[in-house]
């Protein structure tokens, strides 16, 4: 029982009696608990992160530098998507996905060569006797000419070489010197024991741990004319039944580049043109075209405005009034395609790419990416009949005009909207996928290039062979230098209105609001 209170000064001296007795009676409650404690195994602590660089046991990821070209501030909608900026983000969200610490990646942009350059060799000096893995992703910085430009900043492109040089102009001997200034840092790099992802751009003499191989323009060309042979089933036309396919390739004047975009069509359309089943309304490809035919179809000029005139004097009509019938424009990239669509709309062409296949609209458009309807896709319908006679005797002469058995020349007057192609996702023409005059564009997987380089950065700073990296899409190896290189390459994106909201706007590469919706 307690003491009272009120029991004077021994009442003091009991409540510190009674006070001692409780601290001791803890004090031992306690000693008890933790001898038993100390008798019972530990509780093992947690395994440390594979992304935590810690004891051996554990792998370091390392350091991760990115060089890449500063394309500067975009404000006109009438560019590609395609641009260095978005992959610089892109791939930084993907290196720390990826396990890479904030602080382990670098991003330096440069606006020419030389800058580029400076700023590797700026690295190497900085990394100096740091012992902690590192890989340097770059693009070199290129010199894209204005046609280069249309289709975006990921074409693969060859710095200028000792060869170029050989030539004797003094831009190129400039610029091979500064691309082996540049390969030579890469090679200081290397020896300095940093990897080297080498992204689009290529440096001869010079070999990296693994490239990344983006498009070609002879792809971009490959995949649109088999987008055409796809959609007006080119394989069931005949000379008799022929589709019309007119191609247009801007040109810079380089007539390396204008054969191999135009090798790109040719081994997908040549076979049709060569057998009648594909005709030209120019005339230009006939059956007696062959690869050689590339500079029949290229145009110069580096606007919309070229584009439509040259399109207005292919489909020119002797008859008044008169629609030649034309099933499909290849137009190779956005800009020109823009100006297709104004060369058809003035010439009086109706409808849509969509009232071939399918029937889509606006409204269709804003209820799929509610998800309240699906776009389903049809079968392309048989086009305009025109008899043997006809074909034969017109020959795609361009006019509009076929002939009668009488020998006389009788009007086709066919202003069916046709199947238009294009590249680059212009933001400028979106408006125009949605509505279906333009068929479709198509832009490079972005994002599933960068999460592929963050997956090979991780492999090469952490000792893992490239090939025996699960979910890493290796396409084989290219000969660089001498050397078998492993290389990452992913199939260009086509998108279409079918298409639009799982291929842009649910990754996140436009909003709704962007394509008018």
């Amino acid at each position: 029982m307690l003491p009272s209170l009120t029991e004077g000064s021994d009442v003091v001296r009991g409540r510190n009696d009674w006070g001692a007795k409780i601290i001791a009676l803890l004090t031992g409650t306690m000693m008890i608990w933790s001898l038993s404690a100390c008798g019972q195994q530990q509780a093992p602590s947690p395994a440390p992160s594979p992304t935590q660089s810690s004891s051996s046991s554990t792998v370091d990821t390392g350091q991760v530098a990115v060089f890449l070209p500063d394309d500067g501030i975009t404000l006109s909608q009438s560019t590609p998507l395609n641009k260095w900026t978005k992959l610089n983000s892109a791939l930084e969200n993907a290196l720390t996905d990826d396990g890479f610490a904030d602080k382990d990646v670098t991003s330096v942009k440069s606006k020419n060569i030389d800058d580029q350059t400076k700023s590797i060799n700026d690295y190497i000096d900085r990394h100096g006797d740091d012992a902690r893995p590192s890989t340097i992703i770059i693009a070199p910085v290129a010199q894209p000419d204005d046609i280069t430009r249309q289709y975006g900043d990921y074409v693969s492109q060859s710095l200028p070489t000792e060869a170029d040089a050989s030539s004797g102009n003094p831009d190129d001997i400039d610029q091979a010197g500064r691309a082996a200034n540049l390969s030579a840092a890469l090679t200081k790099a290397k020896d300095a024991g940093i990897h080297v992802i080498m992204v689009a751009n290529t440096i001869e003499g010079y070999a990296p741990d693994a490239y990344v191989s983006m498009s070609s323009i002879r792809e971009i060309a490959h995949t649109q004319a088999t987008l055409l042979s796809d959609k007006l089933e080119l394989s069931k036309a005949t000379a008799d039944n022929p589709r019309s396919i007119e191609i247009l390739l801007p040109s810079n004047g380089d007539d390396t580049a204008d054969q191999e975009a135009f090798a790109g069509i040719w081994e997908v359309l040549g076979p049709y043109f060569k057998s009648g089943a594909a005709i030209s309304p120019s005339g230009f490809l006939t059956t007696e075209s062959d690869e050689n035919s590339w500079s029949r179809v290229t145009f110069s000029g580096t606007d919309k405005d070229s584009a439509r005139s040259v399109l207005t004097e292919r489909l020119k009509s002797d008859s008044e009034n008169a629609h030649v019938p034309i099933d499909g424009v290849l137009a190779m990239n956005d800009l020109v395609a823009s100006g297709v669509l104004s060369a058809l709309s003035d010439l009086g062409y109706e409808g849509t790419s969509a009232d071939i296949n399918p029937k889509i609209t606006i409204g269709g458009i804003v209820d799929n990416i509610a998800g309240n309807k699906d776009l389903k896709k049809n079968k392309v319908p048989e086009p305009q009949k025109m008899s043997g006679s006809q074909q034969s005797v017109d020959g795609g002469s361009g006019d509009g005009s076929g002939t009668s058995s009488d020998g006389q020349r009788q009007p086709v007057d066919d202003p069916a909207w046709p199947i238009v192609t294009g590249y680059g996702t212009y933001l400028s023409n979106l408006s125009s996928v949605v509505n279906g005059q333009q068929w479709s564009t198509g832009l490079e997987r972005r994002d599933d290039y960068a999460k592929a380089i963050a997956m090979a950065s991780a492999a090469l700073n952490t000792g893992e062979k490239l090939g025996d990296v699960k979910d890493l899409p290796l396409s084989g190896n290219t000969e660089m230098n001498g050397v078998d290189v492993s290389t990452i390459h992913l199939s260009l994106q086509n998108v279409s209105a079918g298409n639009l909201k799982s291929a842009l706007i649910d990754p996140g590469y436009i909003s709704a609001a962007d394509a008018g919706l």
